[in-house]
């Protein structure tokens, strides 16, 4: 196809990938204006051994996943929901929660996602909170060479959203519809076999054909011709009558 038949395709039919994009933008943000939103919050805790030497910095990478696990094991689910008095059930509360340790900067972050952001802020604290202190209660029976250290270096504030966003969505909605219109219109290209201008007959019979004729477009105007005839209609009838 030669780039006049592209620019064809999109004058007779770039419409429909207009439409297609803008239903799909239009359906994607209206969707994602009636999701409930959710916020997230964060806080970090950073792993430090008093004995700064090689072997206990790798130690305490080490043990980060360990430590990750611990956060959300039911144990610290149970006295954050006890501490914060909520409402809530522990497990239900560990489902909101994800840890992401971090072994080169030994550091471990809680997100917590909830529907309010200030109470995803209260309990991304109170999981940092309950850490650190069972970090110390394990701390005060070791000698201090063999303690590690852990304390918190960002309180979670209160959460931000996270979703939905619907002018993302709206966008992502709008470059789906935007291939699918074309995948469409692609489809209808291909199965239009129909003749509609002289580029179509030299396409598909070839350009050695001669052509003899070329019906304008439009429609004809027929009044004159339908005059005439009715003007002849009298003159034929007395013909006929001195015929007799």
């Amino acid at each position: 196809m030669e780039l006049k038949d592209y620019w064809r395709i999109v004058v007779q039919r770039g419409w429909i990938i207009v439409l297609a994009a803008l239903l799909t933008a239009g359906s994607a943000y209206a969707w994602s204006a009636a999701q409930t939103p959710t916020y997230r919050a964060t806080a970090r805790l950073v792993v430090r051994a008093d004995s700064l030497d090689w072997g206990r910095i790798q130690a305490s990478k080490q043990v980060l996943s360990n430590y990750a696990e611990i956060i959300r094991s039911e144990r610290v689910a149970f006295r954050v929901v006890d501490t914060l008095k909520l409402d809530l059930n522990p497990y239900e509360v560990l489902g909101r929660v994800t840890v992401s340790p971090d072994p080169n900067q030994l550091i471990m972050q809680i997100d917590v996602d909830d529907r309010d952001p200030a109470l995803a802020a209260r309990i991304a604290n109170g999981f940092a909170e309950e850490f650190v202190s069972l970090i110390n209660e394990a701390n005060s029976q070791q000698r201090r060479e063999e303690r590690v250290d852990v304390s918190i270096i960002q309180q979670a504030g209160a959460g931000s959203l996270i979703a939905p966003k619907p002018l993302i969505n709206a966008i992502a909605g709008a470059v789906l519809g935007t291939l699918l219109g074309g995948l469409l219109v692609l489809a209808l290209e291909l199965l239009d076999d129909t003749i509609k201008s002289r580029d179509d007959i030299e396409r598909y019979v070839g350009k050695d054909l001669m052509m003899l004729g070329q019906v304008p477009p439009g429609q004809v105007d027929l009044a004159p011709y339908k005059r005439s005839a009715v003007s002849r209609q009298p003159a034929a009838k007395s013909d006929l009558l001195q015929n007799r």
